[in-house]
């Protein structure tokens, strides 16, 4: 004969195991919180900024992207995001908001760039820039967006963090968000 507590701790566990696998099968889905002025989050959390709301959703490096080829020594690391605007009016974006910080090989510092639609004098194709998010772009109250960025980034390298501070009209910097991100090879 099975006791009473055994029950009750069996019919338990089958009520909360289902939750402990969608959390485990998941993309993460933490709501990551700034704590004196930094917030470090991994892929598939939510980084909760004071302007929006952002996820990396996916990363991967190749060594070429839609006819855009690197840098000699480069690869391009492209991450998808999603941005969810968190306040109650329009709100102006920028791709090169968020940096991508890597460890230089040959100083053994770490370094950091932006996507590549940044670059001055640097030809991307069309039908690149159709696929990235804009290099400038607005996200109305409460939309979201998923894009993508490209950044340049040391060949074989799989290890990066993907930052974003946050800026104000006042020319005030708020608290900073990093994102552990582990890129696959395709």
């Amino acid at each position: 004969m099975v006791s009473p507590m055994k029950k009750i701790a069996f019919l338990f566990l089958l009520a909360v195991l289902p939750l402990f696998l969608l959390t485990a099968c998941g993309r993460g889905g933490m709501v990551v919180l700034p704590k004196d002025g930094f917030a470090e989050g991994g892929m598939g959390d939510t980084m909760r900024t004071y302007f929006f709301d952002y996820t990396v959703d996916s990363a991967y490096t190749r060594s070429k992207y839609e006819g855009y080829i690197p840098t000699p020594g480069y690869d391009l690391l492209v991450v998808e995001v999603t941005i969810k605007n968190t306040l109650p009016e329009a709100l102006p974006m920028y791709d090169w908001d968020f940096i991508v910080l890597y460890d230089d090989t040959i100083g053994g510092e770490q370094v950091y760039d932006y996507p590549i639609t940044s670059y001055e004098d640097v030809e991307i194709p069309q039908t690149a820039l159709q696929t990235l998010l804009p290099s400038e772009f607005s996200l109305d109250a409460g939309e979201s967006r998923t894009g993508l960025l490209l950044f340049e980034v040391p060949a074989g390298d799989t290890s990066f963090i993907l930052s974003y501070t946050e800026f104000f009209e006042d020319e005030s910097t708020g608290d900073t968000f990093d994102v552990d991100v582990t890129a696959v090879r395709k």
